[in-house]
């Protein structure tokens, strides 16, 4: 059985970096998907020997896909590993059931992968007849073949520790955002129940109960001032009518004054008037008497 392509899906980064490296080490070239949707489209124009899936990812989970891959006729023969981190009994069945032909749980390692591979009972999907292998190898070419292996695998300890960081990177910043998300909603909850003891508070019933005792300390001093002004008024007007009624009083006592003064001069007038009538008459008397 001859394994040289594969196809790995998988959601993390990382994960597929790291199978991709240990596949690597036994001169298998793996191809790389995050999704069980981009994997089945891959399939439309490319066919691995074998297929690396994930179970649980965005949209459509490993198991699914597998099922659908099982199903079509030009992919039935490529034998799908689930690349998972249920390794028990119970799940092997499960994807057995769906058309899996194993499990390689993670995080995977050399052996494990190498043992997953030489499971694999059936010719791969890609074989052709095997080439007929050469006696010898110059040792120059050994050592190329030597330095290139260390070259990729150190490129790809790179891409895996680089794979590492943006992943936790990520999930740092997801992180992040979702102690915002829990701080903003907290946020909300305190200003809501802030708002709702200000409307309650601001309710007229609560003004009122509030403001009873205030309303009618003001009400009381309201109506001391109405009646002080009231009396200090009836007050004003009393006092500015005794002084209206006594300058009429002083008039009618100038009136009364005049009038006395003009009686009394008209009396004397009359009286002198009537004595030298009086006069005359006694005088004509006696004249006429002697």
């Amino acid at each position: 059985m001859t394994i040289r392509q594969a196809l790995v899906v998988d959601d993390s980064k990382s994960a597929r970096m790291m199978l991709q490296r240990l596949l690597s080490k036994i001169n298998v070239s793996a191809a790389a998907v995050e999704s069980a949707e981009e994997a089945l489209k891959f399939l439309e124009k490319e066919q691995p020997d074998v297929i690396f899936m994930d179970h649980m990812m965005p949209g459509m989970d490993g198991l699914e896909a597998t099922q659908l891959i099982k199903s079509n006729p030009r992919t039935a023969a490529i034998p799908t590993i689930m690349y998972t981190s249920k390794e028990d009994k119970e799940y092997q069945d499960i994807a057995l059931s769906h058309g899996a032909r194993g499990v390689l749980a993670k995080p995977a390692s050399h052996e494990a992968v190498m043992a997953v591979i030489q499971s694999l009972d059936e010719p791969a999907a890609n074989d052709e007849p095997a080439a007929p292998a050469h006696s010898g190898i110059p040792l120059i070419e050994v050592d190329k073949l030597v330095q290139k292996n260390i070259a990729l695998a150190m490129s790809g300890i790179k891409d895996e520790l680089t794979a590492m960081i943006d992943e936790h990177a990520s999930g740092l910043k997801a992180s992040q955002s979702t102690q915002l998300d829990l701080m903003q909603a907290r946020t909300l909850q305190h200003t809501a129940r802030l708002q709702k003891e200000l409307d309650d508070s601001l309710s007229e019933s609560a003004l009122f109960s509030k403001t009873r005792t205030q309303t009618q300390r003001l009400a009381v001093a309201v109506a001391d001032k109405l009646v002080k002004k009231n009396v200090d008024d009836i007050i004003n007007m009393m006092a500015n009518d005794r002084i209206a009624m006594e300058d009429e009083l002083a008039i009618l006592r100038e009136e009364m004054l005049l009038s006395q003064k003009k009686s009394a001069r008209s009396a004397a007038l009359t009286g002198l008037i009537g004595g030298a009538l009086l006069g005359g008459i006694i005088g004509a008397a006696a004249t006429f008497l002697l």
